[in-house]
């Protein structure tokens, strides 16, 4: 099982959110991939949280921050791709896979065909916010920045065109050992197509290791050392 961490990248800078509400600055980019690196991290995924509107000048700056970053880490990287015009910014970009989570919910199977001609199948994952209200699942769907039934998902479609899902449990965001595992339980995906974020810590992860999930996610909180990758290697 792969261990990685997610950085929040907004306005060019890295930010820690808490529970998808609040959020702090954290710093650099390149200074909190350099952290991460040291700590032999598996994976990287590089996230702009947008909510709703967003601009393709934002959306080019940022990714002209991920053009310049030096680092050996495998990247991921979502937020914001909604359309041929991102994807095509993309192109040249130093990630490994690409990260959609409103093109799935919308089914833009047209972009999402798009990106897995040029990257290829493997590097497609899709990315569901998660939020449990009264035994209910919703997924938050950042074009319109508001929670859905999951019901309203086609999930085959989903997992026809995603290699990997990433299920982001927002309720526990910033936190540690909190992973809602009703949220894994609740899907039909197999174990090993799934990966885990949001709550992440050492009991998450024997957990996740034991079930045989792909990867777990830890927060930016893995920045400070006392939440090191390495110390939750060694789980």
């Amino acid at each position: 099982m792969r261990i990685g961490a997610t950085l929040l990248l907004r306005n060019q800078n890295c930010v820690q959110s808490y529970s998808w509400s609040n959020i702090r600055p954290l710093g650099s980019l390149q200074i909190a991939m350099d952290s991460l690196e040291e700590y032999e991290c598996d994976e990287v995924s590089i996230i702009r949280p947008v909510r709703a509107k967003d601009s393709i000048e934002s959306f080019s700056k940022d990714i002209e921050a991920i053009r310049l970053i030096k680092t050996m880490t495998p990247i991921s990287f979502g937020g914001g791709i909604r359309t041929l015009e991102h994807l095509e910014l993309l192109r040249d970009l130093p990630v490994e896979r690409l990260i959609f989570s409103s093109s799935f919910i919308t089914k833009n199977k047209k972009l999402i065909n798009k990106a897995k001609n040029l990257y290829g199948q493997q590097a497609i994952q899709c990315l569901l916010p998660i939020k449990i209200i009264d035994q209910k699942i919703f997924v938050y769907y950042c074009n319109e920045a508001k929670l859905i039934s999951i019901n309203k998902l086609d999930l085959s479609f989903i997992n026809n065109f995603a290699n990997e899902v990433v299920l982001y449990d927002i309720s526990n965001d910033g936190l540690r050992d909190s992973f809602n595992e009703q949220i894994a339980d609740s899907l039909s995906y197999d174990y090993p197509k799934l990966v885990l974020s949001g709550g992440i810590g050492k009991e998450t992860i024997k957990w996740a290791r034991k079930k045989g999930f792909a990867s777990v996610l830890v927060d930016n909180k893995a920045l400070h050392r006392e939440y090191s990758i390495n110390e939750y290697k060694n789980a």
